[in-house]
């Protein structure tokens, strides 16, 4: 997980170092080059001394009385020498490196592309951007803390992108019954085999559950739910191919109220292709059951696509919550940093395989770790 992401991240502090090391170098050799023309400078002067003593001892000259009139000549002024730096400036310019503008944008240049090749949306760097300007422009850094400072800065811009999440848990156990729990996704993101893995995480708790099968558009969806519902041993209410999905979601709820079951688990369609249809028919859903989540399941690997999706439905239903599908394959790591601020939602759990058990809670501080920050 995060693999690629991780050894660009490493290649980049590298490039940030080398920046920075270049600097003396170059005042090293500016200096060096300076040097020999000194040299000349004094050699010449030498040489015209000598010839003019020769000159002088050669050719002596009888001088008249006028001629030994001194004549006082005011000596010329001299520009005024500039002021040596004290011992503690010196002391600061050796040892410190001041992050200039230039040398910040030309860092973030390399810094922006690894992470738009990790599927990072613009909004994510624009974002992680401002916060490491506020935290590293101008400031003056001890050169063998430069990698920590910008590493630190980094860490804590990614941190501030995300939203922390809430125990789902304890929330369904505070509220009344039935809890109905809405999942929007698209086709093939993994939502049928989420929404299993839920029901799974409920038993484990000892919470009930009902499956709504409200995906009555694609094919082979209520099957599929089916076949999870009876692995599990819990019902699942559904409805013809091409019935109101409203309708199947509304029975759940009717038949989660009159069994006392605790939480309602209702699966809807993703065809973006028919985007507007979509909608509508989500914007049905929520208004015949009244849900008190509305969890967007997108899949990790298909970076900006996901974020895509997840702001769309925001935009829908407002979503409250994400859960990220086949983190365990996503080698960039992009669609993590960037679905949560897009959204301004948090990221609940992570699908990690296609076990039931296969779902863990997202936690922000492991996700920096695995990126090497």
């Amino acid at each position: 997980m995060f693999k690629a992401l991780k050894e660009k991240l490493k290649s980049w502090f590298k490039f940030a170092k080398k920046i920075e090391e270049a600097e003396p170098e170059k005042e090293a050799k500016e200096e060096k080059l300076a040097k020999p023309i000194k040299k000349e400078e004094k050699a010449s002067g030498k040489k015209k001394k000598i010839e003019a003593e020769k000159k002088e001892y050669a050719e002596p000259s009888i001088k008249s009385e006028e001629d030994k009139t001194t004549t006082i000549q005011e000596p010329e002024t001299e520009p005024e020498a500039k002021k040596p730096a004290g011992f503690f400036a010196k002391l600061k310019e050796k040892f410190s490196f001041k992050i200039t503008p230039e040398y910040f944008n030309e860092i973030f240049e390399n810094l922006e592309l690894i992470l738009l090749e990790n599927n990072a949306s613009v909004k994510a760097i624009d974002a992680i951007k401002a916060e490491l300007e506020k935290t590293l422009l101008n400031k003056e850094i001890k050169k063998n803390e430069l990698e920590k400072e910008i590493r630190q800065a980094l860490k804590q811009a990614i941190e501030n992108l995300f939203i922390q999440p809430f125990d789902l848990i304890k929330k369904i156990k505070q509220a009344e019954k039935p809890f109905i729990i809405l999942f929007a996704g698209i086709n093939g993101s993994g939502k049928t085999t989420t929404i299993a893995k839920i029901a799974y995480l409920l038993q484990k708790n000892k919470l009930s559950c009902v499956l709504a099968a409200a995906d009555t558009f694609r094919a082979a969806s209520i099957e599929q739910l089916s076949l999870h519902a009876e692995k599990l041993q819990v019902p699942i209410i559904k409805h013809e191919y091409g019935s109101d999905p409203a309708s199947v979601g509304f029975d759940a709820v009717k038949y989660a109220q009159a069994h006392n079951i605790d939480v309602v688990l209702i699966d809807t369609a993703g065809r973006m292709h028919t985007k507007t249809n979509l909608i509508h028919e989500m914007e049905k859903i929520v208004r015949v059951t009244k849900p008190n989540l509305k969890i967007f399941i997108g899949e990790a690997i298909t970076g900006n696509d996901a974020t895509e999706q997840a702001r769309i439905f925001n935009e829908a239903i407002n979503i409250d919550a994400i859960i990220l599908a086949k983190q365990d394959v996503d080698e960039k790591g992009g669609t993590a940093i960037s679905v949560s601020k897009i959204t301004g939602k948090p990221i609940l759990y992570l699908g990690v395989g296609q076990k039931m058990d296969d779902l863990i809670p997202f936690d922000k501080e492991k996700l920096i770790e695995q990126l090497g920050l």
